[in-house]
């Protein structure tokens, strides 16, 4: 099976639930696992990189959702954290070791950004479902 069944509102999940990278790559991959095998695993990658970004470079609490995204036939991961003065960078020139777990976010997601909120952000990648 190519498609994800996930309700129409998403699934969250707190990061006090998983405190690991890792930990969210496996809620992913049982959460999507009627995904194509690929795709389910660069979305356990994306995630995983997500969550690591927030929980070096944010405050917490973070949250972790996986939506279904039917028009657009894609699985968004979304992870949420409380500093929303901190927005993603893709690379930085002046750092090569920074920013280059955005660069894989960026090559393996068809879509990726960030919302941005008063008291907020929530930065997203999208994966298709085949």
């Amino acid at each position: 099976m190519n498609m994800v069944d996930l309700p129409d509102d998403g699934l969250d999940l707190a990061l006090g639930d998983v405190r690991t990278p890792d930990g969210v790559a496996g809620w992913v991959r049982q959460v999507a696992y009627e995904m194509d095998e690929r795709r389910v695993a660069d979305l356990a990658l994306i995630a995983a990189e997500l969550v690591g970004n927030a929980r070096r470079h944010a405050e917490g609490p973070w949250r972790v959702r996986l939506l279904r995204v039917d028009e657009r036939h894609v699985v968004r991961v979304e992870v949420e954290d409380r500093s929303p003065s901190l927005l993603p960078v893709l690379g930085r020139p002046d750092d090569p070791a920074a920013g280059n777990g955005l660069l894989l976010v960026n090559r393996l997601s068809v879509r990726w950004g960030f919302d941005h909120y008063e008291d907020r952000k929530a930065v997203w990648a999208e994966v298709p479902v085949r």
